[in-house]
């Protein structure tokens, strides 16, 4: 009882937070439907008021009210409204003034609706050349790009306050975020020579902050001193070298800020500037590389030198634990840094390598690096070669422990896709990472179906190879079975006993699968499912044992989203592998599609069963018609399936499609192993199934008939089989001249009883004529080309003309 009542009040609290975020959610949509219809009337009674109460300092909060305002409505609008001349320039000159505490909020908002009218072609009233260069109008020519010429003059004025000394820091910072913002959006303007000073500035920067801590700015003595005012390592320990971004203090001074600012925005410049260098060269590839080198010899060097100081400080022990997380982060940012000084500089990969190398065996069995380890990864195999070390090791730990512990995690997971797609042609030519370990991406894409669909489609090409995609195939079509089993597997701790499990939980009942999952008689089925490694085998014969034990898995959200995705994913594996596979491997898909379109795991909800045997009957037809050797290398495996009769019923698309592709390609046109032995031997099979399925049709109830679709597909079938041997032409004509009398007093279903008796009678008038038969029923490979419905001596088109003369009274 008492469990039920908290599950009572559980409910409640979770149906009135619903209601409330309904509420609110309601609420917004109506302002925003008001913002979005606000006429140009409204804003300038809007933009009225705020000129009125802008300098009015009793009246500050009213005029922030109506700034909101109108930031919402330009958010909200979809066409720029016309904003007074007057109010435009008394919001800029609040911005470019110094900010005080009182008028912060204010010019925050004004910047942002400056920020929203950019660019624009009338600006000259923000950007006056006769007016020195604002640092706080710096983010404003940005945006405004190289419309009016502001840029440019811009850009040179935050050089020079970078490059020299005496300017505050406030300029600096500012300066320093400019020339990044301009070198990644406009790189035409950068010149060698600003690139060359500002880099030398960075480089001071970074190694010349000071290790003292500023004063206390809220003391009220301003005698008094601290007792210890030196920065000090994370672990609480003085600092003995230089200062970096890692060292603790109280207070800091705008030296230790710029060092701090220059870290995080190093790799920007150091990207954007190299290729704004490169692409501006006019040398040789030898003497650009050797240009670059030398513009940012002093930075690499005193990067190199920071981030191995990084390095040095993550091996001590955070005094506050919340500092972990900062260690993580400087980590792989100077990871991620140092790779690309050795891209830059290769002349220091050696020196560079022997270093990340060290790190990573030192972190690499810390699971809550493996961000870090990642980062690793990408500098090894852009480095590896350079200095001949194989990194197959660091591959193997991250690819088949990391990510079998950590799928779940979704910064992980976002982190190893973005890794796989930024180097996928290196990863899919150089190494077998995808190919081998395929099963572990998957579990990415089972564990977050909803986020990572898109991605999977421009990956999944490169796991497959001639030895995994069958496996590759057989894994898809289970994939919701993956996702079944690891949220079996999450819920239950892998050193449980299934006694134990029992236990733990207490009253709560153990649902079917989760106790399977602990049976060592089912184990190994699990086992294979979540597999870390591909190349075990294809799939395992106790499939359908496994769809059983999963059974109560099928209403899980997460299962029912995972086989909604599984369709796309396999229209993307048959379009790779009918452009590239081979004879041989066809007749071997041909067997898995027989074998898997009755074994499939059922999810009711979202017709999974129904979605994917509409894909593999389509695709059927697609397989044969390219390798229509099928036909004959797997005659006995095709008739094998055609002869269940369950399978008419059941498999009604793919048993059509099946029908349709033998009596189309069972020929010697589209093979030259099509016997007539071989026809007549498929002619056998199809006759004997067109007597039962006219059986069933007119003697079986209603629920278990077959279709007449099914019915007029064996007709046609047999007829064209029938006239590519001419000795088979009268015992069609009986078979269909049989059928065609069965079904003319069928009245259970008589409108499917007249289109099968017309269509038997249509394909017996042909047959009576086998020359005229053969040219209808097994046109040229001509009419796929179009010659048919163009050349004036087609078939069509002297049927059409015969017609008009013969019955010239029709129109």
């Amino acid at each position: 009882m008492l469990i039920s009542y908290f599950r009572f009040i559980l409910l409640e609290v979770r149906l009135f937070k619903l209601k409330l975020y309904r509420m609110a959610l309601s609420a917004v949509e109506n302002l925003q439907h008001q913002a979005r219809n606000a006429s140009q009337e409204d804003i300038d009674k809007l933009c009225k008021n705020i000129t009125d109460t802008f300098h009015v300092a009793e009246k500050t909060s009213e005029c922030l009210g109506y700034l909101r305002s109108l930031f919402f409505i330009l958010q909200a609008s979809d066409e720029e409204p016309c904003i007074p001349q007057e109010l435009l320039v008394a919001m800029v000159t609040a911005v470019g003034s110094t900010w005080d505490r009182q008028n912060t909020r204010q010019c925050a908002l004004c910047q942002q609706i400056i920020s929203e009218l950019l660019p624009r072609e009338d600006s000259n009233v923000l950007f006056d050349e006769a007016k020195p260069v604002n640092k706080n109008l710096l983010p404003f020519c940005l945006i405004q790009g190289k419309r009016l010429g502001c840029l440019e003059r811009s850009f040179n004025t935050a050089v020079k306050w970078v490059i020299s000394q005496g300017f505050d820091f406030e300029s600096q910072k500012k300066a320093f975020s400019f020339l990044v913002g301009v070198v990644t959006l406009h790189k035409e303007i950068v010149a060698e020579d600003c690139v060359r000073d500002t880099s030398n500035r960075i480089s001071k920067w970074l190694m010349n902050a000071s290790l003292q801590q500023a004063p206390n700015p809220y003391t009220l003595n301003p005698f008094r001193k601290d007792k210890s005012n030196a920065m000090t390592e994370i672990d609480g320990t003085p600092s003995r070298n230089f200062f970096t971004v890692l060292n603790i203090g109280k207070y800091y001074t705008d030296d230790q800020f710029l060092n701090i600012y220059s870290f995080s925005l190093v790799y920007q410049w150091l990207y954007y500037t190299q290729q704004a260098l490169s692409e501006d060269s006019d040398h040789s590839k030898s003497s650009q590389v050797a240009m670059v080198t030398q513009v940012f010899e002093a930075l690499v060097t005193k990067t190199i030198d920071y981030c191995f100081r990084v390095f040095d400080q993550c091996e001590r022990k955070p005094k506050v634990q919340s500092d972990a997380e900062v260690q993580t982060a400087c980590l792989s940012e100077a990871v991620k840094i140092l790779d690309l000084v050795c891209s830059i500089d290769e002349a220091q990969v050696p020196r560079v390598y022997q270093e990340v190398k060290r790190l990573y065996t030192r972190i690499s069995q810390n699971a809550a690096l493996s961000t870090v380890n990642l980062q690793i990864l990408q500098f090894f195999l852009n480095h590896s070669a350079v200095v001949v070390h194989d990194p197959g090791e660091a591959y193997e730990m991250f690819f088949k422990q990391v990510l079998s512990q950590r799928f779940q995690d979704p910064g992980l997971a976002f982190d190893v896709i973005r890794f796989t797609l930024d180097n996928l042609e290196t990863l899919s030519y150089k190494t077998n990472i995808l190919s081998k370990y395929f099963p572990n991406f998957l579990k990415l894409l089972a564990w977050h179906p909803r986020t990572f669909l898109t991605e999977f489609v421009d990956i999944l090409p490169a796991f497959m190879s001639p030895t995994t995609s069958m496996e590759i195939f057989h894994t898809l079509l289970d994939l919701p079975c993956m996702t079944a089993a690891l949220e079996i597997l999450e819920k239950v701790p892998k050193t449980e006993s299934q006694t134990s499990v029992t236990s733990s939980l207490g009253d709560v009942e153990v649902s079917v699968s989760t106790g399977a999952s602990q049976n060592p008689l089912y184990r190994p089925l699990f086992n294979f499912i979540t597999r870390a490694e591909g190349g075990c085998g294809d799939t395992i014969s106790r499939l359908s044992t496994l769809y059983q034990v999963l059974q109560d898995m099928k209403i899980n959200p997460r299962v029912r989203v995972c086989g909604q995705t599984v369709p796309c994913l396999l229209r993307v594996w048959f379009s790779v592998v009918l452009e590239e596979a081979g004879d041989d491997f066809a007749s071997q898909l041909l067997l898995v599609f027989l074998e898997r379109s009755g074994l499939l795991y059922d999810i009711p909800d979202i017709g999974y069963q129904l979605d994917v045997r509409r894909l593999l009957s389509e695709n059927l037809v697609c397989l044969i018609k390219k390798y229509p050797v099928v036909v004959v290398s797997q005659y006995s495996e095709i008739t094998d399936f055609l002869a269940i009769s369950r399978n008419i019923t059941e498999l009604e698309n793919i048993f059509s499609n099946l029908v349709w592709a033998v009596g189309e390609f069972c020929s010697v046109q589209c093979h030259a192993g099509c016997s007539a032995n071989l026809t007549g031997q498929y002619y056998v099979t199809l006759e004997a199934l067109i007597y039962e399925v006219s059986a069933n049709l007119t003697s079986a109830a209603p629920q278990e008939r077959s279709s007449p679709k099914v019915m007029s597909v064996l007709m046609s079938a047999v007829a064209k089989l029938a006239t590519r041997c001419q000795d088979l032409i009268p015992r069609a004509i009986l078979c269909l001249t049989k059928v065609a009398k069965q079904h003319v007093n069928n009245s259970d279903d008589q409108e499917g009883a007249a289109i099968l008796v017309s269509r038997a009678q249509e394909l017996i008038n042909l047959l009576k004529l086998p020359n005229f038969a053969s040219l209808v029923l097994n046109p040229t490979q001509d009419i796929d080309t179009g010659r048919w419905h163009r050349d004036n001596m087609s078939l069509p088109i002297v049927l059409r003309r015969t017609h008009r003369l013969l019955c010239p009274s029709e129109k």
